[in-house]
Protein backbone atom coordinates (compact mmCIF):
# COMPACT_ATOMS: atom_id res chain seq x y z
CA UNK A 1 0.00 0.00 0.00
CA UNK A 2 0.99 3.45 -0.44
CA UNK A 3 3.38 5.28 2.09
CA UNK A 4 4.44 1.61 3.51
CA UNK A 5 8.02 1.52 2.88
CA UNK A 6 9.21 -1.39 0.56
CA UNK A 7 12.59 -1.68 1.90
CA UNK A 8 13.13 -5.29 3.98
CA UNK A 9 16.12 -4.20 5.76
CA UNK A 10 19.33 -1.93 4.74
CA UNK A 11 22.95 -2.88 5.29
CA UNK A 12 25.91 -0.27 6.26
CA UNK A 13 29.39 -1.59 5.25
CA UNK A 14 32.15 0.45 5.58
CA UNK A 15 34.94 0.01 2.87
CA UNK A 16 38.26 1.42 2.56
CA UNK A 17 38.58 4.27 0.14
CA UNK A 18 40.25 3.73 -3.63
CA UNK A 19 39.75 1.31 -6.26
CA UNK A 20 36.35 -0.03 -6.36
CA UNK A 21 36.74 -3.88 -5.11
CA UNK A 22 34.14 -6.52 -4.48
CA UNK A 23 32.58 -6.96 -1.49
CA UNK A 24 31.37 -10.13 -0.29
CA UNK A 25 28.28 -10.23 1.90
CA UNK A 26 26.82 -12.95 3.69
CA UNK A 27 23.14 -12.83 5.02
CA UNK A 28 20.87 -15.03 7.09
CA UNK A 29 17.58 -15.84 8.09
CA UNK A 30 16.49 -16.07 11.84
CA UNK A 31 13.67 -18.60 12.77
CA UNK A 32 11.23 -15.77 12.90
CA UNK A 33 11.90 -14.77 8.93
CA UNK A 34 13.92 -11.85 9.99
CA UNK A 35 17.21 -10.71 7.54
CA UNK A 36 20.01 -10.67 9.18
CA UNK A 37 23.60 -9.27 8.16
CA UNK A 38 26.87 -12.36 9.16
CA UNK A 39 29.59 -10.50 7.82
CA UNK A 40 30.88 -8.39 4.89
CA UNK A 41 34.56 -8.99 3.19
CA UNK A 42 36.29 -7.06 0.32
CA UNK A 43 37.76 -9.49 -1.98
CA UNK A 44 40.91 -8.25 -4.14
CA UNK A 45 43.18 -10.18 -6.47
CA UNK A 46 46.44 -9.28 -5.86
CA UNK A 47 49.41 -10.06 -8.36
CA UNK A 48 52.19 -11.40 -7.04
CA UNK A 49 55.45 -12.64 -8.72
CA UNK A 50 56.68 -16.31 -7.44
CA UNK A 51 60.30 -16.88 -8.25
CA UNK A 52 60.75 -20.87 -9.78
CA UNK A 53 63.87 -22.76 -10.23
CA UNK A 54 64.04 -25.48 -13.10
CA UNK A 55 66.58 -28.01 -12.68
CA UNK A 56 68.68 -29.88 -15.23
CA UNK A 57 69.58 -33.45 -14.91
CA UNK A 58 73.27 -34.05 -14.11
CA UNK A 59 74.84 -36.13 -17.11
CA UNK A 60 78.43 -37.34 -17.85
CA UNK A 61 79.84 -35.13 -14.94
CA UNK A 62 78.75 -32.09 -16.56
CA UNK A 63 77.66 -29.30 -13.84
CA UNK A 64 74.07 -28.34 -13.16
CA UNK A 65 72.58 -25.83 -14.89
CA UNK A 66 70.11 -23.86 -13.74
CA UNK A 67 67.63 -21.35 -14.69
CA UNK A 68 65.84 -18.56 -13.31
CA UNK A 69 62.43 -17.71 -14.30
CA UNK A 70 60.07 -15.57 -12.86
CA UNK A 71 56.16 -16.35 -13.44
CA UNK A 72 53.15 -13.78 -12.20
CA UNK A 73 50.45 -15.57 -10.29
CA UNK A 74 46.99 -14.19 -8.84
CA UNK A 75 46.36 -14.31 -5.43
CA UNK A 76 43.33 -13.35 -3.46
CA UNK A 77 42.73 -11.32 -1.13
CA UNK A 78 39.69 -11.19 1.69
CA UNK A 79 39.77 -8.00 4.19
CA UNK A 80 36.94 -7.97 6.97
CA UNK A 81 34.59 -5.34 6.60
CA UNK A 82 33.29 -3.03 9.49
CA UNK A 83 29.36 -3.20 9.34
CA UNK A 84 26.17 -2.68 10.28
CA UNK A 85 21.88 -3.09 9.10
CA UNK A 86 18.58 -1.50 10.55
CA UNK A 87 15.59 -2.85 10.00
CA UNK A 88 12.33 -1.09 8.34
CA UNK A 89 10.37 -2.69 10.81
CA UNK A 90 12.42 -1.66 14.33
CA UNK A 91 11.06 -0.01 16.74
CA UNK A 92 11.87 2.22 19.55
CA UNK A 93 11.66 1.45 23.12
CA UNK A 94 9.06 4.50 23.41
CA UNK A 95 7.23 2.86 20.54
CA UNK A 96 7.51 -0.41 22.33
CA UNK A 97 5.64 0.81 25.38
CA UNK A 98 3.03 2.89 23.96
CA UNK A 99 2.27 -0.41 21.73
CA UNK A 100 2.11 -2.07 24.92
CA UNK A 101 -0.25 0.20 26.34
CA UNK A 102 -2.66 0.16 23.42
CA UNK A 103 -2.42 -3.59 23.70
CA UNK A 104 -3.38 -3.90 27.31
CA UNK A 105 -6.56 -0.89 27.03
CA UNK A 106 -7.47 -3.35 24.28
CA UNK A 107 -7.46 -6.06 26.24
CA UNK A 108 -9.61 -4.06 29.31
CA UNK A 109 -12.24 -3.38 26.97
CA UNK A 110 -12.33 -7.16 25.68
CA UNK A 111 -12.15 -8.24 29.05
CA UNK A 112 -15.36 -5.96 30.29
CA UNK A 113 -17.30 -7.35 26.82
CA UNK A 114 -17.13 -10.40 28.08
CA UNK A 115 -17.79 -9.73 31.87
CA UNK A 116 -21.05 -7.32 30.89
CA UNK A 117 -21.99 -10.38 28.25
CA UNK A 118 -21.66 -13.08 31.37
CA UNK A 119 -23.47 -11.26 33.98
CA UNK A 120 -26.57 -10.32 30.76
CA UNK A 121 -26.74 -13.78 30.56
CA UNK A 122 -26.33 -14.55 34.35
CA UNK A 123 -29.77 -12.46 34.67
CA UNK A 124 -31.25 -14.05 31.81
CA UNK A 125 -30.82 -17.56 33.16
CA UNK A 126 -32.36 -16.56 36.58
CA UNK A 127 -35.37 -15.20 35.20
CA UNK A 128 -36.40 -18.72 33.04
CA UNK A 129 -35.36 -20.56 35.74
CA UNK A 130 -37.33 -18.42 38.61
CA UNK A 131 -40.33 -17.90 36.44
CA UNK A 132 -41.41 -21.42 36.79
CA UNK A 133 -40.54 -22.58 39.32
CA UNK A 134 -42.54 -20.13 41.62
CA UNK A 135 -45.34 -21.23 40.08
CA UNK A 136 -44.92 -24.62 40.61
CA UNK A 137 -46.19 -26.77 43.52
CA UNK A 138 -42.97 -29.25 43.23
CA UNK A 139 -40.36 -26.51 43.45
CA UNK A 140 -40.84 -23.34 45.17
CA UNK A 141 -44.64 -22.71 45.39
CA UNK A 142 -44.72 -24.43 48.77
CA UNK A 143 -42.06 -22.33 50.42
CA UNK A 144 -43.24 -18.83 49.90
CA UNK A 145 -45.95 -16.62 51.02
CA UNK A 146 -48.42 -15.59 48.60
CA UNK A 147 -47.18 -11.74 49.29
CA UNK A 148 -43.79 -12.98 48.08
CA UNK A 149 -45.08 -15.06 45.09
CA UNK A 150 -46.76 -12.61 43.74
CA UNK A 151 -44.06 -9.22 44.13
CA UNK A 152 -41.75 -11.96 43.16
CA UNK A 153 -43.42 -12.88 40.08
CA UNK A 154 -44.23 -9.27 39.03
CA UNK A 155 -40.86 -8.10 38.98
CA UNK A 156 -39.37 -11.43 37.50
CA UNK A 157 -41.93 -9.87 34.68
CA UNK A 158 -40.92 -6.39 34.88
CA UNK A 159 -37.33 -7.30 34.99
CA UNK A 160 -37.44 -9.20 31.53
CA UNK A 161 -39.29 -6.54 29.82
CA UNK A 162 -36.66 -4.00 30.57
CA UNK A 163 -33.93 -6.71 29.75
CA UNK A 164 -35.38 -6.70 26.33
CA UNK A 165 -35.92 -3.42 25.57
CA UNK A 166 -34.15 -0.64 27.40
CA UNK A 167 -31.60 -2.87 29.11
CA UNK A 168 -30.14 -4.98 25.94
CA UNK A 169 -27.23 -2.83 25.62
CA UNK A 170 -26.71 -1.47 29.52
CA UNK A 171 -23.44 -1.77 31.50
CA UNK A 172 -22.57 -4.78 33.79
CA UNK A 173 -22.83 -3.00 36.79
CA UNK A 174 -26.84 -2.72 36.18
CA UNK A 175 -27.06 -5.93 35.43
CA UNK A 176 -25.79 -6.64 38.72
CA UNK A 177 -28.13 -4.37 40.66
CA UNK A 178 -31.10 -6.10 38.65
CA UNK A 179 -29.75 -9.21 39.25
CA UNK A 180 -29.54 -8.28 43.41
CA UNK A 181 -32.69 -6.75 43.43
CA UNK A 182 -34.33 -10.35 42.18
CA UNK A 183 -32.47 -12.63 44.85
CA UNK A 184 -33.59 -10.67 47.65
CA UNK A 185 -36.87 -12.21 47.34
CA UNK A 186 -35.45 -15.36 45.94
CA UNK A 187 -32.77 -16.22 48.19
CA UNK A 188 -35.39 -16.90 51.13
CA UNK A 189 -37.72 -18.92 49.54
CA UNK A 190 -34.75 -21.14 47.71
CA UNK A 191 -33.13 -21.11 51.39
CA UNK A 192 -36.50 -22.72 52.77
CA UNK A 193 -36.72 -25.39 50.10
CA UNK A 194 -32.90 -26.69 50.59
CA UNK A 195 -33.37 -26.92 54.30
CA UNK A 196 -36.33 -28.65 53.91
CA UNK A 197 -34.62 -31.01 51.36
CA UNK A 198 -31.92 -31.86 53.77
CA UNK A 199 -33.34 -31.85 57.19
CA UNK A 200 -34.82 -34.98 57.74
CA UNK A 201 -30.41 -37.06 56.22
CA UNK A 202 -28.63 -34.42 58.85
CA UNK A 203 -31.53 -35.44 61.53
CA UNK A 204 -30.67 -39.29 60.89
CA UNK A 205 -27.26 -38.61 61.22
CA UNK A 206 -27.28 -37.04 64.62
CA UNK A 207 -29.70 -39.16 65.94
CA UNK A 208 -27.88 -42.29 65.04
CA UNK A 209 -24.83 -41.18 66.63
CA UNK A 210 -25.95 -40.41 69.54
CA UNK A 211 -27.70 -43.99 69.72
CA UNK A 212 -24.31 -45.25 68.63
CA UNK A 213 -22.11 -43.36 71.45
CA UNK A 214 -24.92 -44.06 74.23
CA UNK A 215 -24.34 -47.78 73.41
CA UNK A 216 -21.11 -47.48 73.92
CA UNK A 217 -21.57 -45.93 77.10
CA UNK A 218 -23.92 -48.24 78.28
CA UNK A 219 -21.42 -51.35 77.41
CA UNK A 220 -17.98 -49.90 78.71
CA UNK A 221 -19.26 -48.91 82.32
CA UNK A 222 -17.72 -51.91 84.23
CA UNK A 223 -15.59 -53.19 81.79
CA UNK A 224 -12.02 -53.83 81.94
CA UNK A 225 -11.25 -53.10 78.85
CA UNK A 226 -12.15 -49.72 79.66
CA UNK A 227 -10.90 -49.17 83.41
CA UNK A 228 -8.29 -46.24 82.31
CA UNK A 229 -10.69 -44.22 81.45
CA UNK A 230 -12.30 -42.33 84.91
CA UNK A 231 -15.77 -41.73 86.16
CA UNK A 232 -15.32 -37.67 85.43
CA UNK A 233 -15.30 -38.74 81.42
CA UNK A 234 -17.81 -41.14 81.55
CA UNK A 235 -20.24 -38.82 82.83
CA UNK A 236 -19.42 -35.84 80.86
CA UNK A 237 -19.91 -38.58 78.04
CA UNK A 238 -23.40 -38.81 79.21
CA UNK A 239 -23.89 -35.43 80.05
CA UNK A 240 -22.93 -34.65 76.26
CA UNK A 241 -25.12 -36.73 74.71
CA UNK A 242 -28.12 -36.19 76.64
CA UNK A 243 -27.46 -32.75 76.02
CA UNK A 244 -27.54 -32.92 72.17
CA UNK A 245 -30.53 -35.63 72.18
CA UNK A 246 -32.42 -32.78 74.32
CA UNK A 247 -31.82 -30.17 71.89
CA UNK A 248 -32.58 -32.50 68.88
CA UNK A 249 -35.96 -33.35 69.97
CA UNK A 250 -36.67 -29.68 71.08
CA UNK A 251 -36.01 -28.60 68.02
CA UNK A 252 -37.90 -31.36 65.69
CA UNK A 253 -40.80 -30.28 67.87
CA UNK A 254 -40.37 -26.63 66.75
CA UNK A 255 -40.08 -27.31 63.57
CA UNK A 256 -43.27 -29.53 63.29
CA UNK A 257 -45.16 -26.49 64.73
CA UNK A 258 -44.40 -24.26 61.53
CA UNK A 259 -45.33 -24.61 58.21
CA UNK A 260 -43.13 -24.72 54.95
CA UNK A 261 -43.07 -20.90 53.40
CA UNK A 262 -41.75 -19.92 57.21
CA UNK A 263 -38.25 -19.43 58.03
CA UNK A 264 -36.82 -22.68 59.55
CA UNK A 265 -36.96 -23.68 63.96
CA UNK A 266 -33.32 -25.02 63.10
CA UNK A 267 -31.03 -24.83 60.15
CA UNK A 268 -29.18 -28.07 58.57
CA UNK A 269 -25.43 -26.26 59.92
CA UNK A 270 -26.90 -26.53 63.22
CA UNK A 271 -27.42 -29.98 63.21
CA UNK A 272 -23.85 -30.51 61.63
CA UNK A 273 -22.01 -28.21 64.50
CA UNK A 274 -23.91 -30.75 67.67
CA UNK A 275 -22.88 -33.56 65.64
CA UNK A 276 -19.34 -32.15 65.45
CA UNK A 277 -19.36 -31.46 69.03
CA UNK A 278 -20.72 -34.92 70.19
CA UNK A 279 -18.15 -35.91 67.88
CA UNK A 280 -15.17 -34.96 68.98
CA UNK A 281 -15.75 -35.30 72.82
CA UNK A 282 -16.68 -38.70 72.55
CA UNK A 283 -14.08 -40.03 70.03
CA UNK A 284 -11.35 -38.40 72.28
CA UNK A 285 -12.85 -40.43 75.18
CA UNK A 286 -13.07 -43.91 73.25
CA UNK A 287 -9.50 -43.47 71.60
CA UNK A 288 -7.83 -43.07 75.04
CA UNK A 289 -5.17 -45.20 75.17
CA UNK A 290 -4.49 -47.42 77.74
CA UNK A 291 -1.76 -46.22 80.06
CA UNK A 292 1.74 -49.16 79.34
CA UNK A 293 2.26 -52.11 81.55
CA UNK A 294 6.06 -52.40 83.54
CA UNK A 295 7.90 -54.79 82.02
CA UNK A 296 8.39 -57.73 83.76
CA UNK A 297 12.08 -57.64 84.82
CA UNK A 298 10.99 -54.90 86.88
CA UNK A 299 8.15 -56.92 88.48
CA UNK A 300 9.76 -60.12 88.99
CA UNK A 301 12.57 -57.73 90.82
CA UNK A 302 9.72 -56.34 93.00
CA UNK A 303 8.32 -59.68 94.01
CA UNK A 304 11.84 -60.65 94.82
CA UNK A 305 12.26 -57.70 97.30
CA UNK A 306 8.77 -58.41 98.94
CA UNK A 307 9.52 -62.10 99.56
CA UNK A 308 12.60 -61.51 101.12
CA UNK A 309 11.47 -59.92 104.44
CA UNK A 310 9.59 -63.09 105.10
CA UNK A 311 12.04 -65.51 104.61
CA UNK A 312 14.22 -63.65 107.01
CA UNK A 313 11.64 -63.57 109.93
CA UNK A 314 11.59 -67.79 108.82
CA UNK A 315 14.81 -68.31 109.42
CA UNK A 316 15.05 -66.29 112.55
CA UNK A 317 12.53 -68.63 113.91
CA UNK A 318 14.02 -71.88 112.95
CA UNK A 319 17.03 -70.50 114.86
CA UNK A 320 15.29 -69.44 117.88
CA UNK A 321 13.69 -72.66 117.93
CA UNK A 322 16.35 -74.48 117.34
CA UNK A 323 18.06 -72.96 120.42
CA UNK A 324 15.70 -73.39 122.86
CA UNK A 325 15.36 -77.39 122.08
CA UNK A 326 18.96 -77.54 123.08
CA UNK A 327 18.04 -75.84 126.26
CA UNK A 328 15.14 -78.74 126.69
CA UNK A 329 17.50 -81.17 126.09
CA UNK A 330 20.07 -80.37 128.53
CA UNK A 331 17.80 -79.66 131.37
CA UNK A 332 17.23 -82.92 132.49
CA UNK A 333 20.83 -83.48 131.98
CA UNK A 334 21.62 -81.01 134.43
CA UNK A 335 18.48 -82.65 136.72
CA UNK A 336 20.04 -86.21 136.74
CA UNK A 337 23.73 -85.32 137.65
CA UNK A 338 22.67 -83.67 140.56
CA UNK A 339 20.50 -86.56 141.58
CA UNK A 340 23.85 -88.74 141.05
CA UNK A 341 25.74 -86.48 143.95
CA UNK A 342 22.57 -86.95 146.17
Amino acid sequence: PEGVANDIATFIIKAPEGPENKIRVNIKQDINGIILLSSAQMVEEVMEEEPTESETEMKDGEENKKEESSEKKKKVKKTNLECSERHSIEWFKKTIEKAHEEEVAMSNVDRLVKETSDKRNELESYLYDMRDKIISDYHLAPYGTESEKSSFSALLETTENWLYEDGFDAKKSVYAEKLEELKKIGNPIEFRQKEAAGRSNALDTLKSSVEKYNNWLNSSSGNDEFSHISYDEFTKCHDKCDEVSAWMYEKMEAQGNKELFEDPAFTIADVNGKHKELSSILNMTMSKPKPKSMPKKEESAKTQSADAPQGDKSSEGDQSGGEAMETDEKEPEKSSDSMDVE
